[in-house]
This record gives C-alpha cells, structure tokens and sequence, in this order.
C-alpha cells in the first residue's frame, strides 16, 4: 500500500483549533470573486488572479467550461487516488474532462454537458470501472453535478475594491 497516497490532509485553523468540530462544519471555504463576467478576471483570495474570456477568445483567458474542467478534473483525480490506495493499489491515474457548451433547446440560455474519462495504469478495463465508479461516487464535484448539493446565491452590497473596468 502506497504510505502516502498525495492526498492533502485537512488543516484546523489556528482561530478555533480547540473548538470541537460539528460534521456539518466546513473543512476549508475557497473564496473567489469574478468581476466582469468572462470580459474580466477570477480573483481567489489567498493570491491568484486569473484573466477571464469568452470562448470565442480562449487565447485572452480561460473560460467558465475550462474552470468547470479543471475542477472537476482535479477533484474526480483526488478522489481516485484515495479510492486506489484505499485498496490497496499503487498505480498511476489520469482523470481528462470535456466540458461542451450547449443552447437550450428553447433557445433560452445555454447548458453544459461534462463528460469525465478514467484511465488507471496496470489495472483491467473491469476493475478501473469499479474505481472509477467509486471515484464518482465520492467527488464532492461529481456529487454536486449530479444534483447532490446546495448551491445558494444570496445577494450583497456591491463592492468594486480597486476600481476594476471592463476593458
């Protein structure tokens, strides 16, 4: 069995270290802020910030299809790392994610169709569909595409922290 398996081990904060934890408590909140909408930037607030372009201009910035990708990616990959060494498997995974951008059928907005593919090295067609069911069934990002969530949109004083415009 892989000693350790690379996956990140959830970190108390310094603030409440000794307060017990109910389950429903978060382990970690990321925090990022888009201002101008796929015309302008993604700013995560420990550091990055990461330019944003519509699809007809992915060479000026990435597009909420490759964030979609990119999570989803990420985090299916985490969860088949943990499913593999769970049993005991020291193998080698890749998780590719396509993200297509449709138009609602009514004409009225638009949809995305994410499609996860899962390769494991050393390991039978058979039993990476075993893992990789698993994978999917844990990822809080699968989990959350399959309905399995509660996404709130609440609203708040607008803020504009240094005078951002659209370019």
């Amino acid at each position: 069995m892989t000693e350790n398996p690379g996956y990140a081990q959830p970190q108390a904060r310094s603030d409440d270290a000794d307060e017990p934890k109910s389950p429903s408590a978060p382990i970690y909140t990321a925090k990022v802020e888009n201002l101008g909408g796929t015309s302008g930037e993604v700013r995560i607030e420990d550091g990055q910030t990461l330019t944003t372009a519509p699809t007809s201009h992915v060479e000026d910035g990435n597009n909420p299809e490759q964030f979609l990708a990119m999570a989803w990616s990420t985090c299916l990959g985490e969860t088949l790392k943990v499913v593999l060494a769970v049993n005991e498997l020291d193998a080698l995974s890749r998780v590719r994610v396509e993200v297509e951008l449709h138009k609602e059928p009514s004409g009225n907005g638009f949809y995305f169709a994410p499609h996860a593919f899962i390769s494991i090295d050393g390991v039978s067609d058979e039993d990476a569909e075993k893992y990789a069911a698993r994978a999917h069934a844990r990822c809080p990002i699968s989990k959350l595409l399959m309905g399995k969530g509660s996404p709130v949109v609440d609203i708040e004083p607008y803020k504009n922290p240094d005078n951002f415009q659209l370019s």
